[in-house]
């Protein structure tokens, strides 16, 4: 009889070694993919939060979010390091009093949307990313 490890020793290292990796991989997947955040208790009005990055459609022009943005930093205690407005969009880097990166990405989709991106940190926070939307909507109102 054939000693089974003899016969095909590289396959089976091989699969040895690609299975732990197809794991690790698919749990990092799950961990971090995609979900739907409602901003409303009916869930008639939702967010995106994909990657790290939230993500919503604003109902306003670029330069009204970007003039919110900037007073929602301000009342955040947010320190604003680099801002630069273009006609239909705009980009916005800030640093929380723990020194996190913020990015705002900012770009009009039509006349009367505007995307709203926000990354806190380098891998994202759900709960301070929706608190500065909050802070956003509030001061378009």
């Amino acid at each position: 009889m054939r000693d089974p490890d003899k016969t095909l020793p590289s396959i089976t290292m091989k699969t040895r070694l690609f299975i732990p990796v197809l794991f690790a991989t698919a749990t990092l997947l799950a961990v971090t993919g995609c979900s739907t955040v409602n901003l409303d208790s009916t869930g008639e009005t939702q967010a995106v939060y994909n990657l790290g990055q939230f993500e919503m459609l604003m109902n306003s022009t670029a330069p009204a979010v970007y003039g919110a943005t900037q007073k929602a930093l301000k009342d955040l205690d947010l320190f604003q390091i680099k801002a630069k407005l273009n006609t239909y969009d705009a980009e916005i880097q800030a640093r929380a009093r723990n020194d996190q990166k913020i990015s705002i990405s900012i770009a009009e989709i039509n006349s009367r949307q505007t995307m709203l991106k926000i990354r806190w940190g380098t891998t994202g926070s759900k709960v301070n990313s929706r608190a500065l939307y909050e802070a956003i909507e509030k001061n378009l109102k």
